[in-house]
């Protein structure tokens, strides 16, 4: 059987991502194997904020400062009783830098969150994860988080009551 000794763990900060934690800690902790915590930097301007010059290289760098503190403020917060943790801030296409971030750092397992878009949002938003599990060349545990099955049965509900009626 194959150890795990290095975890990757990419996260937006949204609270949906974060879900992910719980479980690459258990993880980590069961192999006593390293945490690599990632955020990638989307540098390609919305759609909606084309106007603004998020190109600019002050407007990254203060991005990639704040992603910093972030991410040791999380590590300290999560991950106190892992091995060792490496956080990492990257610029770029969030889906490229992770399967990068997989070749260049040996990574034996990803656990990531899905945010769970269904439909046209999925369409226009795609799916970082989906696309990870796609083209990783290691394991990808995905974690659908709480949130997203509460929403989904609530939505089943009002769904099957308008079946019903």
């Amino acid at each position: 059987m194959k150890t795990v000794q290095n975890i990757l763990v990419p996260t937006d900060f949204s609270d949906l991502s974060l879900a992910a934690i719980e479980m690459a800690k258990t993880i980590a902790e069961l192999f006593n194997a390293k945490i690599y915590f990632l955020n990638v930097i989307d540098d390609e301007p919305s759609l909606a904020f084309r106007i603004v010059d998020s190109h600019s290289e002050t407007v990254l760098r203060d991005a990639e400062a704040k992603a910093q503190n972030i991410l040791a403020h999380l590590s300290d917060e999560y991950f106190k009783n892992c091995a060792e943790i490496k956080i990492a801030v990257q610029r770029g296409n969030p889906f490229k830098s992770i399967i990068q971030f997989i070749e260049e750092n040996e990574i034996d397992l990803v656990v990531m969150a899905t945010h769970g878009h269904t439909g046209l949002a999925h369409v226009l938003l795609g799916s970082v994860a989906e696309k990870v599990v796609r083209y990783s060349t290691v394991p990808v545990l995905t974690i659908k988080p709480k949130e997203m099955h509460r929403k989904f049965l609530h939505d089943s509900s009002e769904t099957e009551q308008l079946h019903l009626n």
